[in-house]
């Protein structure tokens, strides 16, 4: 429908293509956000719409260090690195492990670091961190530990798909109220829209509603 572009005149310096059935592209170079949709994935990755609220929720800035759990395919290592000073990711799948690694480096992140282990048997080995990033089935496993590594008044948050297991992590923490302290349950939906002359309308497509829950616990 669209056409055809040969590949040399994409690797040229014009900035306006036309394919073989005489349709115009403008031509951008790629940015990172480009570049991480061509990241090779294994298990389902996170969305920029959760990455980018967990960014804003936490306040993580250029000077924050960020320790993950669950790195799978590696789009949130490569999201937190592309704005934290470093990243600190533990991935127990060795298949998942080495996909990261391969991300890592096709996006030329050189500020983190994928450790093949259960960050809870790892975890008195980090220090002074920003962020505690959760995505595993289980997070209580980490919460139950001694997390001094964790700076007072820094986030804990635990990416969870299921409401049994924000319903565990919040009956856990109420048991733990001198140590935590759970500040918000949220889940962000996307949604397209459509714009003409006419109407305006939402997108007849299959919707990205729900992901998972953002459960943010502030380390006291």
């Amino acid at each position: 429908k669209e056409g055809t572009i040969l590949k040399d005149e994409l690797n040229s310096n014009k900035t306006l293509v036309i394919s073989n059935t005489n349709r115009e592209f403008l031509v951008f170079d790629a940015n990172n956000y480009d570049k991480k949709q061509k990241i090779k994935r294994g298990p389902q990755i996170i969305l920029a719409k959760d990455l980018g609220y967990i960014a804003s929720r936490t306040a993580i800035t250029k000077d924050s260090f960020i320790v993950e759990a669950g790195g799978g395919s590696g789009a949130a290592t490569i999201f937190f690195a592309q704005i934290a000073k470093k990243v600190h990711t533990y991935e127990i799948v060795e298949d998942h492990f080495k996909l990261i690694e391969r991300n890592l480096k096709y996006m030329e992140i050189e500020n983190a670091r994928v450790n093949l282990g259960d960050l809870a048997e790892h975890i008195e080995n980090e220090k002074e961190i920003d962020l505690l990033f959760l995505d595993m089935p289980e997070p209580i496993t980490i919460l139950e530990k001694n997390l001094t590594c964790v700076k007072s008044g820094a986030y804990i948050v635990c990416y969870v798909p299921s409401i049994s297991q924000i319903q565990n992590i919040s009956n856990y923490i109420k048991t733990k109220e001198n140590e935590f302290y759970l500040e918000e349950i949220t889940e962000v939906i996307l949604r397209h829209w459509k714009v003409s002359d006419r109407v305006s309308r939402p997108e007849h497509r299959k919707e990205i509603d729900h992901t998972a829950f953002l459960v943010f616990i502030r380390k006291i």
